[in-house]
């Protein structure tokens, strides 16, 4: 049993649990698409894991931590191990990308951009350097754009599908509601300059927005099955089951919560939509 929490601990403190988060979404998209891109699959995941262990690794080495969760303790005990993931992260992603990158040129260099500089201090503000997630009031917002435009993006160019806003909409509220718990979480960690959505709104207030995102998210849905023809109904099924889900443990964060509560809950909630989107069009 310990090798077993072991394991689960060290897939969700190297970032290949969120990795996988990422990348369910994508499949997701891909199947509402009928998209087969195997290429794209892999890059995203390698992406997802460079690009979470990079900006982790450099921030560590510049600030104190000074609440140490799991992904800090493995940096710190193994931290030949991350740097080694993001290595070769980075090699597979390059390999992926290659066959594909000229099809989504633009919203790759923009999602890049814009994740190397939500967690590196990429930019000065008067006499220091800051990262985006420290700019007031953007944090939450920035981490559901980039996921927006890689999930649903991607798939959306590849499959040489008409641009159309709701289901981007659909997904970014999605994304939006999920990271809420982990602001709640870090309250107590985030300087009061930051703004997040919980020390604005309160907690109960983050909550409710949380929930209310969802709830719209599940209206568009609705719509995207019974009127645009997009979805089938297991697949909406499956896909409302999990906002629901999402809505539960958003309802139940506080700000102190388990690390499995926030790491292997509320980011499993994609890796189950994919799971169950996928279970839902074998049986369909």
């Amino acid at each position: 049993m310990k090798t077993s929490f072991n394991l689960i601990n060290f897939f969700i403190a190297s970032n290949i649990y969120v990795s996988l988060g990422v990348t369910c979404l994508t499949y997701l998209s891909m199947e509402i698409y009928g998209l087969e891109n195997y290429f794209l699959l892999g890059f995203v995941f390698f992406a997802t894991l460079f690009s979470y262990n990079l900006i982790r690794l450099v921030p560590f080495e510049i600030d104190i931590v000074n609440i140490m969760s799991n992904r800090h303790t493995f940096i710190n005990d193994l931290k030949i191990y991350p740097w080694a993931t993001v290595f070769f992260s980075g090699l597979f992603s390059i390999y992926f990308v290659l066959p594909i990158y000229k099809s989504i040129f633009l919203p790759l260099i923009i999602s890049s951009v814009l994740s190397l500089a939500y967690g590196l201090p990429l930019m000065k503000f008067k006499s220091s350097w800051i990262r985006m997630r420290e700019v007031p009031g953007l944090k939450i917002f920035f981490i559901a754009l980039v996921w927006t435009i890689v999930t649903e993006g991607f798939p959306n160019l590849l499959a040489h599908k008409e641009w159309v806003i709701l289901p981007f909409l659909e997904r970014f509220l999605f994304v939006l509601a999920i990271t809420i718990p982990f602001d709640i979480r870090d309250l107590k960690l985030d300087g009061e300059e930051i703004h997040t959505i919980p020390q604005f709104l309160g907690i109960k207030g983050a909550k409710s927005l949380g929930i209310i995102c969802l709830i719209i998210s599940e209206l568009i849905l609705a719509y995207r099955t019974f009127f645009a023809g997009e979805i089938n109904l297991f697949g909406c099924l499956a896909i409302y089951l999990c906002y629901e889900v999402a809505i539960v443990l958003i309802y139940f964060s506080r700000e102190e919560m388990s690390e499995w509560y926030i790491s292997l809950g509320v980011e499993g909630v994609s890796i189950l939509m994919g799971l169950l989107f996928l279970i839902s069009q074998l049986i369909h």
